[in-house]
């Protein structure tokens, strides 16, 4: 059997070894008094320091919230302020809205108004125009005649003068012209013009007759003058004829035909189409629209792209 070995040098567990030197010293009570004094003192230090630091910040806090409620009783007054002035200002908005409301109902029955007024008064002045016209309807305009002392009394010598240079015509007498005089100068003209003479006989048909007499009879020639008869229409009518006048040469130019019919209307043919105008403004619009469409470039189809 094998040999159990000696056992030496055995120790307690629960015995602590004690140093070579002899019995070890425990701490005292003194020192272990001593440091838990210290430290006390030193947590005392620290917590006075720190319920000064608290007192300190917490008196910065109340000043700093005291402000603050300060500026917010401040704000609140202005927003109070800010909000009284929007209630009157909403209120003067929704006056001035009223306001430019009935102005705009009020502009929109003006400008009814307005149109209609227009179209009252382009009616009457175009009744006006007519009226005229057929009060001058028996009247003729001589331009060019030429005054002498045989023309003392214009009826008679008109009376003769025109059935001998018109030899289609034939007056039955004197009577047929019941007035004859020449319109005054303007100032602007010179005296060497001749003034233009209006000639009121007794029935259209009259007029008729020596108009389209003296239209055949071509070229007249009174003491080295030569002599125009017109119909006498109103002075509306003839700044009318002569604006439209003066759109035939522009009418011209784009490839139309034009010509001024009795009383004052231009009739226009452009590619076989025809045009009746009452109103300068209108041919106007319509050389625009022409002038456009004829200046507008015309895609080339004849080339092609090469690679």
């Amino acid at each position: 059997m094998p040999k159990c070995k000696e056992k030496s040098n055995k120790k307690d567990f629960f015995v602590l070894e004690r140093p070579a030197g002899g019995l070890g010293k425990s701490p005292s009570l003194q020192h272990h008094a001593t440091g838990d004094t210290t430290r006390q003192g030193g947590a005392e230090i620290t917590l006075q320091t720190l319920f000064n630091t608290i007192n300190t910040n917490t008196g910065r806090i109340e000043k700093s919230i005291a402000q603050l409620e300060a500026k917010i009783d401040n704000l609140n007054s202005r927003i109070l302020s800010v909000e009284k002035r929007m209630d009157v200002v909403e209120e003067k908005v929704t006056a001035i809205t009223d306001k430019v409301g009935k102005a705009e109902e009020g502009n929109n029955q003006t400008m009814h108004l307005f149109s209609s007024i227009v179209k009252d008064n382009l009616s009457l002045s175009r009744r006006l125009e007519y009226l005229e016209n057929q009060v001058r309807a028996c009247n003729i305009r001589i331009l060019g005649l030429v005054e002498d002392n045989d023309q003392k009394d214009l009826g008679t010598f008109l009376s003769e003068w025109i059935p001998s240079i018109l030899t289609s015509v034939s007056l039955p007498s004197t009577d047929c012209i019941t007035r004859a005089f020449r319109i005054p100068l303007r100032e602007t003209r010179s005296e060497q013009t001749c003034r233009t003479v209006i000639v009121k006989l007794a029935s259209e048909k009259l007029r008729n007759e020596i108009l389209t007499a003296a239209r055949g009879s071509g070229e007249i020639i009174y003491k080295e003058k030569k002599i125009l008869f017109f119909p006498d229409v109103s002075p509306i009518t003839q700044r009318r004829r002569k604006a439209f006048l003066e759109y035939k040469v522009a009418l011209s130019d784009i490839g139309a035909r034009a010509a001024v019919l009795y009383p004052a209307k231009l009739r226009v043919e452009w590619k076989n189409q025809s045009y009746i105008f009452w109103d300068p403004m209108q041919v106007d619009h319509f050389l625009a629209n022409k002038r456009s469409s004829t200046q507008q470039p015309v895609p080339d189809s004849s080339g092609s792209d090469s690679d």
